[in-house]
């Protein structure tokens, strides 16, 4: 049974690039032309939702009256689903600064600690510190007993902490794949049949995207560092002498078609040698 886990995010800036349609409640873009009510996101909601994967069009349970920014809205992405909860907390809601999003995250551990980082990530300030704390202290004290801002933060925290364990995980379960295969690569050397100096040249490229991948979580940056060790996974496979991927044999046995050739290739191809295929003539049966 998947668990909840809520928080709370100070809403910094909100403008009016979206609206809700009347007849769905569905989110539609600035430029709807069907009867609709404009609606204030807000930079927390619109970077959740940019960091969801394909999430399903967002319903507004509550959609927003007078106060365009006060407002409920659901959504899934995956086994993931999500409730973001728009209110002021200080000013009227006449301020930007005095708005809160409560935020209820629904599915399996990894996402929803995933989904923290991402937002932290990607909002470029804490979601976590209020501009109007003791306002903020009260308003919590009003709608949510028992939670606190301190909690708050430990929750945002804590999420983030564990999004970046499993990344550091996976950094050092693929460096221990590159231990192995330069290890098998020691041991081929000189073997008949396999190009070692395309599998050096792969190893080396691995090593650079890990580098990479280290650099990305330095930066908080999830999606860079998935793109660099899918890199270093396609370089050690075809690395790996047991893959045979860079087998003389394998490198023989390709189609025509797979075999590029190139410019520093021994004999390059000259113009003569091409086919020439003017398509701009018709061919009899075309007249």
């Amino acid at each position: 049974m998947h668990e909840t886990t809520r928080v709370f995010a100070q809403v910094l800036r909100a403008d009016a690039h979206h609206k809700v349609e009347h007849d769905s409640h569905l989110l539609r873009p600035k430029r709807f032309a069907l009867p609709s009510n404009t609606v204030y996101l807000g930079d927390v909601a619109i970077a959740l939702l940019a960091n969801l994967t394909q999430p399903e069009t967002p319903h507004f349970s509550t959609p927003p009256k007078f106060n365009e920014q006060r407002w409920t809205m659901n959504t899934t992405s995956g086994t993931l689903s999500v409730r973001i909860l728009s209110d002021s907390y200080w000013g009227f809601g006449l301020f930007n600064s005095g708005y809160v999003n409560v935020i209820e995250l629904t599915g399996p551990f990894q996402e929803r600690m995933r989904i923290l980082f991402d937002l932290s990530a990607s909002l470029g300030h804490n979601p976590w510190e209020f501009k109007h704390r003791r306002s903020a202290i009260k308003w919590l004290n009003k709608h949510h007993q028992g939670s606190s801002l301190d909690g708050n933060e430990s929750s945002w925290r804590e999420g983030m902490a564990s999004a970046r364990a499993s990344f550091e995980a996976s950094i050092e379960m693929i460096k221990q794949r590159s231990v192995e295969v330069a290890k098998r690569m020691k041991e081929h050397e000189g073997s008949e049949g396999w190009i070692l100096e395309k599998a050096q040249a792969s190893f080396a490229a691995a090593e650079f995207d890990l580098g990479i991948a280290r650099n990305a979580l330095a930066d908080d940056n999830a999606p860079g560092l998935e793109r660099a060790l899918a890199r270093v996974e396609a370089s050690l496979i075809e690395a790996d002498p047991s893959t045979e991927l860079l087998s003389s044999d394998y490198q023989a046995s390709m189609p025509d078609g797979m075999n590029l050739r190139t410019q520093s290739s021994e004999h390059p191809v000259s113009l003569d040698e091409l086919e020439i295929v003017d398509l701009t003539v018709q061919s009899e049966e075309e007249e």
